[in-house]
């Protein structure tokens, strides 16, 4: 079909094979955006949910049968109680919102539905479903804009908080739980986040302890809100996994960052673990130390690095000697903070076959980002309290991410979109 200009529009091939090719772009197209993990287990939802409200309503029919002894127009002796008429109802699912009829009964019988309870227009799965947005760090518009799309309806940002509220008890089993004796290895750094605390907006450190198992997996173990990185804020954190079970029996190395609180935290609770000074602060120390940055910048920090790359404590010994010796007249700041604590930084030598798990914190503050990614929509939190039960839903949702091979929920935001052109014949 030609238009004006000299444009031609292709004929698309509407054809059942064709639109079975297409179809299958489609579904990989979703998979690379991380959107469904599994295509075939959601076009079997998607089925489902298309008779979803059909099921809903024949459920509730048959319940109200059997309860009162009686179908519909039955002349049955030991009938309970009459139909008297039905009134709508709209109940929100993991499919969407359905509208359907419950039916009244003439004499007052209490009819007790498996599916909801009396004033309940959410199934309970979807109010889980609700807090997910919250702790995948969606802001408000997106938030709306998801339910809008999935479920047709919106959910309001109050209704969602309270459900986080629900996490309460399990943030209280968490905190109270034994821990398993299994970490080889300890990471320990801190998130800075700002709190209303007594009436005043407060900078505020959450405290992370991340273990390294002997089977290499690695999960946050603990967390605390405290007022800084002091010795007594990180041994009261470390003291309370000891308690519960961390006696730390295959501990080989502890790291964390410079921080004189956290470093003396962990040699008075765990005196006989090595501490290893994460290498990826020591460069960033020695970046910001750099005076002419422009000039000396790129080779300082190329240099730096290839000494933690060496193949041996000797060879990076050897380095750093060069390298300090190069850098003292030109950079003499930079090189002597480079220079200053740095055999703490190849700890990680005496266990070579884990360097990638040890020589930095590099796995936490991973972790960390993820954690500052999804609360950073929230310029602040209203109470200690509130922060506590984003942190843990955060937390909890990283054990499911680790836990199963495929996401449990239909769709991530981290995950970068990569598209595959779609050609019609």
């Amino acid at each position: 079909m030609k238009f004006q200009g000299g444009y031609t529009m292709r004929d698309i091939n509407l054809s059942q094979e064709n639109l079975a090719v297409q179809w299958q772009y489609v579904k990989r197209n979703l998979r690379e955006l991380g959107v469904i993990a599994n295509f075939d287990n959601f076009e079997r939802k998607a089925h489902q949910a298309i008779h979803i409200e059909e099921l809903i309503q024949k459920g509730i029919y048959e319940e109200f049968t059997e309860q009162i002894g009686a179908a519909r127009y039955e002349h049955a002796p030991d009938r309970l109680d009459e139909r008297k008429g039905e009134y709508s109802r709209f109940f929100t699912t993991t499919f969407g919102t359905s509208e359907v009829m419950v039916p009244r009964t003439r004499d007052g019988l209490k009819i007790h539905y498996s599916l909801f309870d009396k004033y309940q227009r959410r199934q309970k799965k979807f109010d889980n479903m609700i807090v997910l947005p919250m702790i995948l760090g969606l802001s408000q518009r997106k938030q709306r804009k998801f339910f809008k799309v999935f479920i047709g309806d919106a959910v309001s940002r109050g209704t969602a908080s309270k459900l986080l509220k629900n996490l309460e008890g399990a943030l209280a089993e968490y905190r109270t739980r034994s821990i398993e004796d299994k970490y080889k290895y300890l990471l320990v750094d801190g998130l800075w986040v700002s709190v209303m605390s007594n009436d005043r907006l407060q900078k505020m450190v959450i405290l992370f302890v991340l273990g390294v198992t002997l089977d290499n997996k690695k999960e946050i173990i603990a967390f605390k809100l405290a007022k800084g990185e002091t010795e007594a804020e990180v041994s009261g954190l470390l003291n309370d996994i000891y308690r519960r079970g961390l006696e730390g029996k295959y501990i080989k190395i502890v790291a964390s960052d410079g921080a004189p609180g956290i470093r003396q935290a962990i040699s008075l609770v765990y005196p006989y673990a090595k501490w290893q000074l994460c290498h990826t602060h020591k460069l960033r120390n020695l970046s910001s130390n750099i005076r002419h940055k422009v000039k000396h910048r790129r080779r300082t920090m190329a240099q730096a690095s290839r000494i933690y790359k060496s193949g041996s404590r000797r060879q990076a010994i050897k380095r750093v000697r060069r390298f300090c010796d190069k850098w003292h007249t030109l950079e003499p700041k930079a090189a002597g903070c480079f220079e200053k604590d740095f055999y703490d930084t190849i700890t990680y030598y005496d266990f070579f076959e884990d360097k990638n798990f040890i020589s930095t914190t590099n796995h936490l503050e991973r972790d960390l980002e993820e954690v500052r990614r999804r609360i950073k929509i929230q310029s602040y939190f209203k109470s200690e309290q509130s922060l506590n039960l984003w942190v843990y839903g955060i937390i909890s949702q990283f054990r499911e991410e680790q836990r199963e091979d495929e996401p449990k929920y239909i769709f991530t935001l981290v995950k970068e979109p990569k598209y595959e052109s779609v050609q019609y014949s």
